[in-house]
């Protein structure tokens, strides 16, 4: 029994009944006063905050809400934990102890926060900033992800290190005894400085953004992301293929996003028996009809009588067209098509198909 009362003294101290018991009551009190505070804060910090700047739009509150509302709520909840355990009834000898560490949780809760919270608010950034790319000269949406994305990578790299450190080790000395792991980190390095090198130079270029349709390296598809190292790329069938930021700026880059017009030619054979009066006829049918559509240039309209082929006579028909987008452009395509269908229908002839003439010699 004498064992357990010395243990107790040197857990807990020469508290009475009555103060232990308050003391317990009370830690119990700060941490769900300190609670409540932290969900008031998340559901509730962007209008109080948006009622002290006298902001009325309401991204604006989304906007603070995604950057700080969760990571300020979490932060008052470890201030909620550490309030609440340095409050407990300890002996002074392991009331210093445990102080010492739940100093250190909250001095790294305080360093997540604000790192993660910065990450937040570089994410939101334009949000935040009325006209940001008007006022600084009409940034794509490449470019804007990018520095994004190189922000966050930086905040990170701070974070690690300030809390390596809080942990008592020395960062610099870490990285010289890395020894040959050093050099071959170094090494590495080449390969993504050239990369981030090579996605600067595109940023710069201005080759394409994301959601533009582009054919580079054998490659076609819709551009989806872009980062330190690399593009990638969504083909039409649907396969993501991811290329070396180096490999692209080595490369020429064929935007299709950024035509004006898109040019389609179409070849036509009609049979040998049609007569020069139909085929005259139905060449100018044909570009009669291309000038009353709205979605082609009218002086791009070429429709001719091309050649004589082994089994048709050719015509072909030229134009550019407005629709540049995959999906309209072959929609135009297809109407085009149809309506040459409909207007050779109506002539003395036929769309000719290949045809030979086996010669028996006896």
């Amino acid at each position: 029994m004498d064992i357990v009362n010395t243990l107790l003294g040197k857990l807990l101290g020469n508290y009475t009944p009555v103060d232990f018991m308050i003391k317990i009551l009370s830690s119990v009190v700060i941490y769900l006063v300190l609670r409540f505070v932290a969900g008031f804060l998340h559901k509730e910090s962007g209008n109080i905050v948006k009622k002290l700047l006298k902001i009325q739009k309401e991204d604006f509150v989304d906007a603070y809400q995604a950057s700080f509302a969760k990571p300020l709520s979490n932060f008052v909840k470890i201030v909620a934990l550490y309030a609440a355990v340095t409050y407990l009834p300890f002996s002074l000898e392991l009331g210093v102890k445990v102080t010492a560490l739940m100093n250190k949780v909250l001095r790294i809760s305080a360093i997540l926060f604000i790192s993660v919270a910065l990450q937040n608010f570089a994410v939101n950034l334009p949000v935040f900033v009325k006209n940001v790319e008007e006022k600084l000269g009409g940034i794509n949406k490449t470019l804007v992800e990018f520095c994004t994305k190189l922000i966050k990578a930086l905040i990170i790299v701070f974070t690690v290190v300030i809390v390596v450190e809080e942990f008592g080790y020395d960062v610099t000395s870490l990285i010289t005894g890395l020894g040959i792991g050093g050099l071959t980190f170094a090494l590495a390095a080449q390969d993504i400085a050239s990369n981030f090198m090579s996605g600067m130079v595109i940023l710069t270029d201005k080759p394409f953004s994301i959601g533009d349709w582009i054919t580079v390296g054998g490659l076609e598809g819709i551009v989806e992301e872009m980062n330190f190292r690399s593009v990638r790329i969504r083909t039409f069938d649907n396969a993501l293929i991811t290329v070396p930021n180096s490999k692209i700026s080595g490369d020429s880059v064929t935007n299709w996003t950024k035509m004006k017009m898109r040019k389609t030619n179409i070849i036509i054979g009609l049979l040998y028996s049609t007569s020069k009066e139909t085929l005259q006829a139905v060449c100018n049918e044909i570009r009669t009809a291309l000038t009353e559509m709205e979605e082609i240039k009218t002086d791009s309209i070429l429709v001719v009588f091309d050649s004589f082929n082994a089994s048709s006579l050719d015509v072909k028909i030229s134009y550019n067209s407005y629709p540049v987008v995959a999906k309209e452009h072959f929609a135009l395509k297809q109407k085009v098509q149809y309506k040459i269908m409909d207007i050779v229908s109506k002539y003395d002839t036929d769309f000719a198909y290949n045809t030979f003439t086996v010669i028996n010699e006896k």
